[in-house]
């Protein structure tokens, strides 16, 4: 097979227009796009491997992934220009780095950050791609806060999940929390691992408590009999980020929080202000349907 090197890249994506991560059939996912680009510079096939999976509509400020090529001559920064250049305007290659061949974007994976964004009030054209509005739909941001942390330690999650075939549902989750980001709210959340949809899950079961539509004691329940009671609402995609992969430190390509660049969100992504947008205001209808589909009916 002769010589190899194996890469380390972090990317960010707007994954609005595309069908997830994983490569389909279509060719319209996030690693469809790497690998065609990796294909031109080296040879088809190039496999970009990915730290995990994200949904249609997910984005993504830090997705890890891993790549074999041939020896390159050029350097990095050359190869980060040469693969950057070619992606779509929505897939953005951050950073790149050589690293030895056990380096595994996702088996060497210590834990990940996701963070969701909503906001009360009418959908705002210039940030409806990246944030959940919730329309006329009341809730309560100081019950938002009060809640998060019951998701703390290490639990049966799959009362907050589609199962499919993810193993042990048990996940450790170190931060859960709600804050107010200036533009709505935002759920910050870091664990050992996530199953299929479990952000979403988390999100969706933790509004319905701060709108009444829950009680604190039906998530509980659902941690304490994992898999024996109905769903709680599952929250849409677009307010979902994958914000950082975390490796131990003395791992190949690996780095704690503050060791990647720009380990607060990238300054290059901005979320755009309405001059009239206060994310707060009611009005809308999107977000009432979304919630109110699919929640179970109201607390007794």
């Amino acid at each position: 097979m002769g010589e190899k090197q194996r890469w380390r890249g972090i990317c960010a994506y707007d994954g609005t227009d595309f069908s997830g991560w994983q490569s389909q059939l279509s060719g319209n996912t996030i690693q469809d796009r790497l690998e065609q680009r990796l294909g031109k510079i080296f040879r088809p096939g190039t496999a970009a491997v990915g730290s995990g999976r994200t949904d249609a509509g997910v984005h993504a400020l830090g997705q890890v992934f891993h790549f074999d090529s041939p020896p390159w001559r050029h350097g990095t920064e050359c190869l980060l220009r040469a693969i950057g250049d070619g992606l779509p305007p929505a897939i953005r290659l951050l950073d790149l780095a050589p690293v030895p061949a056990d380096f595994h974007a996702r088996f060497s994976a210590t834990g990940k950050r996701y963070c969701y964004r909503l906001a009360g009030g009418p959908s705002d054209p210039f940030r409806f791609r990246f944030r959940w509005f919730l329309g006329h739909l009341a809730f309560s941001g100081e019950i938002l806060q009060k809640t998060a942390p019951l998701f703390l330690g290490t639990h049966d999650f799959s009362s907050f999940a589609n199962r499919r075939g993810d193993g042990d549902p048990h996940r450790t989750i170190s931060r859960s929390e709600f804050f107010d980001d200036g533009v709505g709210w935002t759920y910050a959340v870091e664990g050992s691992g996530f199953l299929y949809r479990m952000v979403r899950r988390l999100v969706g079961a933790l509004l319905a408590v701060a709108c009444a539509k829950a009680r604190e004691r039906d998530i509980l329940d659902r941690l304490r009999h994992p898999g024996q009671l109905p769903a709680l609402p599952t929250a849409p995609p677009q307010g979902l980020f994958l914000e950082r992969v975390f490796y131990p430190p003395h791992a190949p390509g690996g780095h704690r929080p503050g060791e990647i660049p720009n380990d607060d969100p990238p300054n290059f992504w901005e979320e755009p202000m309405a001059p009239w947008a206060s994310g707060k205001s009611p009005g809308g209808e999107r977000g009432i349907r979304t919630l109110e589909s699919r929640f179970i009916g109201p607390p007794s």
